[in-house]
C-alpha cells in the first residue's frame, strides 16, 4: 500500500478513535518515532547512501555527511585504484601511529566525533597526499512529517506502509495511556509492528545479500 502524510494520519486517528487536539497533534511525533524505531533496527539497502570527497595532505581528520549514522565502507584512491581502509578505534590509531606528524598512505580509519554539528573520522597515519574518497555510509532519511504538503511519500509509507503505520500505533497508545489513561490496543499494534520489522530484517539483511543463483531459493524445513 501506498500511502501520504495525510493518509496516514487519518488511519492513526481512524484507527484509535481518538479526536482530542492534543492528540491529533502529537501524531507527526508518532510517525518520527516509529520512523526512527525502523531506521536504527533494520539495514535496508535504501538507508545507504556513497559520497566522494577528499582528504588533506597533513590532515589526519575527514569531515563527514551531516545525515550520518555509520560507516559501511571507507576507499581511497591510490594510483587510480580503490584502497580500502580497516575500521579501527580511534585508541588503535593512536598507538600504532603515536606520531600525527608523520604521513603515509592512510590504511585504517576510525569515528572520532559524534554529534549534530561535528562528524569527523580520524585516519591513521595522516595522509602525505590529497587521496579521493568514496565512503558508503548508513544515513538518517528524511521524515515523512518533513514534507511541505500531506502529499509526501517516502519509501517506508510506499513499500512498508502497515510497519510504519502500526510503530505509530504503538507510539500513540503509549501516550494515549501515559496522558489520557487510556488502555487500548498497544500491545496488538507493537507485536503487528514487531513483526514488520522482522520482514523488513529477512528482506535487508537476508535476502538483499545473496542472490538465487549463488544461495538457492529460500527454504523452509521439513
Amino acid at each position: 500500500m501506498t500511502a501520504t502524510l495525510t493518509e496516514l494520519k487519518a488511519d492513526i486517528a481512524s484507527y484509535t478513535e481518538y479526536a482530542d487536539v492534543d492528540f491529533l497533534a502529537m501524531r507527526n511525533n508518532f510517525i518520527r518515532s516509529a520512523e526512527e524505531r525502523i531506521w536504527y533496527v533494520v539495514q535496508l539497502p535504501f538507508f545507504k547512501k556513497n559520497v566522494t570527497g577528499a582528504m588533506t595532505a597533513g590532515n589526519a581528520y575527514l569531515q563527514l555527511p551531516d545525515d550520518f549514522l555509520a560507516p559501511e565502507s571507507l576507499a581511497i584512491t591510490v594510483s587510480s585504484a580503490y584502497v580500502y581502509l580497516l575500521n579501527k578505534d580511534v585508541n588503535y590509531i593512536r598507538e600504532v601511529y603515536t606520531n600525527p606528524s608523520t604521513t603515509g598512505v592512510p590504511t585504517c580509519y576510525a569515528l572520532f566525533t559524534a554529534d549534530n554539528d561535528d562528524t569527523t573520522i580520524i585516519v591513521g597515519p595522516t595522509p602525505t597526499l590529497s587521496y579521493v574518497t568514496e565512503l558508503h555510509y548508513y544515513y538518517r532519511p528524511a521524515s515523512i512529517t518533513l514534507g511541505d504538503t500531506g502529499s509526501t511519500t517516502t519509501w517506508l509509507s510506499v513499500h512498508a506502509y502497515d510497519t510504519l503505520l502500526y510503530g505509530a500505533l504503538s507510539e500513540a497508545a503509549n501516550w494515549m495511556k501515559r496522558t489520557a489513561g487510556i488502555d487500548v490496543m498497544g500491545d496488538k499494534y507493537e507485536e503487528r509492528f514487531v513483526l514488520g520489522l522482522k520482514g523488513l530484517q529477512g528482506l535487508g539483511e537476508a535476502r538483499d545479500r545473496k542472490d538465487t543463483y549463488r544461495g538457492g531459493e529460500k527454504r523452509r524445513p521439513e
